[in-house]
């Protein structure tokens, strides 16, 4: 064939599809300017596809193309610019071995970056469990609540259900899915968890299912035309020890109040407000909770009435009980604006006390700072 008439492969997909795709990727690329970057190839159908460095996400896409080799870059800030306001329109994308060409309508976006000669690679999965998205996402996102950057989050499953756990600075938090699930002990990194958390509520999909790579070192989450996972590792031994333990703990917290959610968060929000460096000091009785910081030059108080919970599985005794707590507002104002719930229920088994929803399948377990 003459060269000069070498037909270039060559897509549409419609504005519409392509921006939530495009916000998808900017969301589970993160923030790293060098990670903010759309991949093109073919492989078995054209692919799309972004990362953080540990997350990563493959789409299908259902285009007619004529098969390519390599894979092409583009800048998902570039693209989402180039596009920002378009109407629902086809978006001609045209591949060569120079780059990539973008046209819509009167605008060209010409990229002059050959294709790298190697396309990403997708591992094999063995599936453990099918779960409600909007509710595993919500439980996730309660469950990392207020962590650095470099800790890690823990999938781990007892007795067939699967928990996720994270455990800093005398906080431990707990959502359990109430979900069945295959065998899984695994850690994963809160910063691309937070990512993951973004970009899935973006697709609006009812469930997905949770699987673990062949290589057991990647966890994934497929949706109809979506495989995404993130990097994972096997637990060290202590650490699967340590995870037993608070789920036992989890397992004998009984409730002994509740309290409206509103009172709550909006008494520990103004504490932390305050001052948010002194931890506040929690009085909990039958019908009144009190709130104070204390330093050796400052004092604040605030007394909240609360009902009784005379509804409660409790005994007199510890009904007319006075409960104690000391802890830093970050952690509990966090966690309270990710329950939805009217009511928090107090929970409490020996010198440990957390604050859930009455089913306890989000549980936040503060411990005495002092």
């Amino acid at each position: 064939m003459n060269k000069g008439l070498m037909v270039l492969p060559e897509f549409f997909i419609h504005s519409t599809k392509f921006s939530k795709l495009l916000e998808f990727c900017n969301k589970l690329t993160g923030s790293e300017k060098n990670r903010k970057v759309l991949y093109l190839f073919y492989n078995d159908g054209l692919k799309m596809y972004a990362s953080d460095g540990c997350l990563e996400a493959t789409f299908k896409l259902n285009q007619e193309v004529e098969a390519f080799l390599g894979t092409y870059a583009l800048s998902i800030k570039t693209l989402k610019l180039f596009i920002e306001e378009a109407e629902d329109q086809p978006i001609e994308f045209t591949l060569s071995k120079e780059g990539i060409r973008v046209r819509q309508k009167t605008e060209i976006l010409s990229v002059n970056n050959s294709p790298s000669k190697t396309i990403p690679q997708q591992s094999l999965f063995g599936i453990l469990g099918e779960f409600q998205t909007n509710a595993f996402l919500a439980g996730l996102d309660f469950s990392t609540v207020h962590m650095p950057e470099n800790e890690d989050c823990y999938l781990f499953v007892f007795d067939g259900i699967l928990y996720v756990l994270t455990v800093y600075d005398k906080v431990f938090s707990l959502y359990n899915t109430q979900r069945k699930c295959k065998n899984l002990e695994v850690a994963v990194p809160y910063q691309s968890i937070r990512h993951l958390i973004k970009a899935l509520r973006l697709l609006k999909t009812e469930q997905f299912r949770l699987g673990q790579s062949v290589s057991q070192d990647r966890i994934g989450f497929q949706t109809t035309g979506n495989l995404t996972s993130i990097c994972s590792r096997s637990l060290e031994t202590k650490e699967g020890e340590r995870l037993l333990k608070l789920i036992h703990l989890y397992d004998h917290f009984q409730p002994v109040h509740q309290i409206n959610r509103e009172i709550l968060k909006r008494s520990v929000t103004k504490a932390e407000r305050i001052s948010p460096s002194l931890p506040i000091k929690m009085t909990l009785e039958p019908d009144k909770i009190i709130f104070e910081l204390k330093s050796s030059a400052f004092f604040y108080s605030c007394v909240d009435e609360i009902d009784s919970c005379n509804h409660l599985p409790v005994d007199q005794k510890q009904r007319d009980a006075q409960y104690r707590l000391m802890f830093y507002g970050k952690y509990l104002k966090s966690a309270l604006s990710r329950m939805t719930t009217n009511e928090i229920t107090i929970y409490k088994y020996e010198n440990f006390m957390a604050f859930g929803d009455s089913t306890k399948n989000k549980l936040i377990c503060l411990t005495d700072v002092v």
